[in-house]
């Protein structure tokens, strides 16, 4: 097939994004999997090693414990953000709420903050003594002692999703927003007629007809758990249970484990692409 000339006078514009994509992306990957396959550290003169790596790493106890925490922090956190992103749009969109836009600002600042900034932030407040959280609560009567959020493995994965929630709701509260400002007011005004209550608007028409937005909210949230590091790492260096995937990878270049870090790297990516296709193919086939 034969370019035309405008096609022909775009590729000099494409070109630089086309090799720093390459560099940055396509590049790292391509070695990343191929030291995953390899017997020595930088994939040079050990041979081949085949599975081996990924044989020994699911023998690893630690990495069925990052698997399983990775899976319930994922889970956890898109569930919950989207819910209270959701519910948070619905109450902003309300008729009775005045300054709208400066409520929305105030609930996008925990969005836009730096991750470290974030997580040494709840650190401090998640402290067993002179944390705000514990005096919060053993003020208002709620708890007698102070509670080990992050020193304990019951409570540490839990206020780490807290933060991730906390975190990340502002965003699909900004998206779902815009996505009901978007929306028709006749078919509501409709609904009214018909004596649609609450509960009927929100789940059979709006939910559905900002399936897009839900869609991208919902793939974005997932992708970001589950790759989540510097939260995770700042607030408990993976340990009280907390383990992930994404930790387990860095720790794992930190030993020069090569082999050992690439291979939970490329399982990291199987997964990753695992959820996000089916959910993209689910999607597809409601549609359809």
């Amino acid at each position: 097939m034969r370019l035309t000339r405008d096609e022909k006078r775009a590729i000099p514009f494409l070109l630089p994004g086309i090799l720093v994509s390459i560099i940055l992306i396509i590049y790292p990957l391509v070695s990343i999997i191929r030291m995953s396959f390899m017997e020595n550290a930088f994939g040079g003169g050990g041979g081949f090693a085949g599975f081996e790596n990924f044989m020994r790493l699911s023998r690893n106890p630690m990495f069925s414990s990052a698997l399983a925490n990775t899976f319930q922090f994922t889970l956890a956190s898109v569930l919950f953000s989207f819910i209270i992103g959701f519910g948070l749009a619905l109450i902003i969109q309300r008729k009775g709420i005045k300054l709208k836009g400066l409520w929305r600002s105030l609930l996008f600042i925990t969005w836009i903050t730096p991750g470290v900034v974030k997580a040494t932030s709840w650190r401090w407040l998640f402290a067993t003594d002179g944390g705000m959280v514990n005096h919060m609560l053993m003020s208002a009567g709620f708890i007698d002692n102070p509670v080990p959020w992050l020193t304990n493995p019951n409570f540490a994965l839990t206020s780490i999703i807290i933060v991730q929630v906390w975190s990340a709701a502002p965003y699909v509260m900004l998206m779902m927003t815009a996505g009901l400002q978007q929306l028709p007011q006749d078919v509501f005004e409709s609904a009214d007629i018909d004596g649609a209550n609450w509960f009927h608007k929100v789940f059979r028409i709006s939910l559905p007809m900002l399936k897009h937005v839900s869609f991208i909210c919902l793939l974005l949230l997932l992708v970001w758990s589950i790759n989540e590091f510097a939260l995770i790492w700042i607030m408990t260096s993976g340990g009280q249970n907390t383990m992930t995937i994404s930790l387990m990878i860095f720790n794992q270049f930190q030993a020069l484990n090569i082999n050992a870090a690439s291979a939970s790297a490329v399982i990291q990516l199987l997964i990753t692409m695992l959820l996000a296709g089916t959910y993209v193919v689910f999607v597809t086939r409601r549609d359809d």
